[in-house]
């Protein structure tokens, strides 16, 4: 039998959107021809790399040497240039799709992308991230023209002036780790504390206060550069599976929900240190979960009495954690896509 083609676009920034990917590759080639559609080269070698699966990359929308302004969110398509160079990028794309005809648009990012497609007259699957992307016209009018939303997180997380949870599936959380037995994690440790960076590192003097008390050994991952810390602290740099380098129960983490999912899944304790993203999403979602009594917050200043402070209530935290990340999500999904494109 011959599977309907769908596009899934592949964001290239951090490595939230190629772990969902991975994920949801699998379970959507059950149903459907899935051709990768991005915008970066990087990207493109990561996906050959890691799947049989065919890469369609588009041209930059930058002409060269075009110093990119920055994105106030007045206005629709605000840092898109007046030049050629997305005209190439839209050619391309619409020259894409009159080929291989995709019965859907999967769009995990980039909301200009949606809408060009959805006008070339392709359905359009967007993925819904927490922040303030409700005050982004070009958001906005993306969200309205998507035949179907989908958000990774649970329904009750989301944000009270969010108006299109009418047309969209919440999966809850979508991990690696969802299936992890949590009778095997160290839960009784909580001496040891891990530190897991972000797409961004931290400054050292943030570093020196989270990691200033003597008496708790500090694991550190993800760190692209040397630190010089106390002989209390450990550094282990870039890992291939957190699963394996974490130790202990409490994790101080950057709040991508990627990352979100993947220590909800691993049982951790999470004391969440948001990132600044454009539309503040790290930072609006953290919020909601220490609000919903499901992680605790810090902010890059806090001194080193105050990290003390919020890393001895992390030691003795009861989160709730029911129903948060979902092991038959990527499954689900691609149930619900079957049923709306094939």
């Amino acid at each position: 039998m011959i599977k309907p083609t769908i596009f899934y676009f592949v964001h290239a920034h951090g490595n939230g959107h190629r772990a969902t990917f991975n994920m949801l590759y699998p379970a959507l080639s059950m149903y459907f021809e899935v051709i990768a559609v991005t915008t970066n080269n990087e990207i493109t070698e990561y996906l050959h790399q890691k799947h049989n699966v065919q890469v369609l990359e588009l041209p930059p929308k930058y002409p060269a040497d075009y110093e990119i302004p920055a994105h106030t969110f007045s206005k629709a398509f605000e840092v898109t240039p007046y030049a050629l160079a997305p005209a190439n990028r839209a050619k391309a794309l619409a020259e894409f799709i009159a080929y291989y005809n995709p019965k859907a648009f999967y769009c995990d990012g980039v909301p200009e992308l949606a809408i060009m497609v959805r006008g070339m007259g392709v359905p359009v699957v967007l993925i819904h991230l927490p922040g303030n992307v409700m005050n982004d016209p070009t958001q906005v009018f993306a969200h309205e023209l998507a035949d179907h939303i989908v958000a990774h997180f649970p329904s009750f997380l989301e944000q009270p002036n969010y108006q299109f949870a009418y047309k969209t599936y919440y999966s809850g959380y979508i991990s690696q780790y969802a299936h992890f037995d949590l009778q095997e994690s160290n839960k009784s440790d909580i001496q040891n504390i891990t530190v897991l960076m972000g797409y961004d590192n931290y400054n050292e003097s943030v570093l020196r206060n989270i990691t200033r008390d003597q008496n708790t050994q500090f694991t550190i991952i993800g760190n692209k550069q040397d630190y010089h810390l106390g002989k209390n602290c450990v550094l282990l740099g870039p890992v291939n599976d957190i699963s394996k380098a974490i130790v202990g129960d409490v994790v101080v983490s950057a709040a991508g929900q990627n990352t979100i999912a993947e220590l909800l899944s691993l049982g951790k304790r999470l004391v969440l240190l948001p990132e600044p993203r454009p539309y503040d999403e790290q930072v609006v979602h953290a919020n909601v979960l220490a609000n919903q009594h499901i992680a605790l917050l810090a902010q890059e200043t806090f001194s080193a009495e105050q990290w003390q402070e919020v890393l001895q209530k992390a030691k003795v935290f009861k989160p709730l954690r029911k129903d948060l990340v979902n092991a038959t999500s990527p499954k689900a999904l691609a149930n619900k896509m079957r049923d709306w494109y094939a």
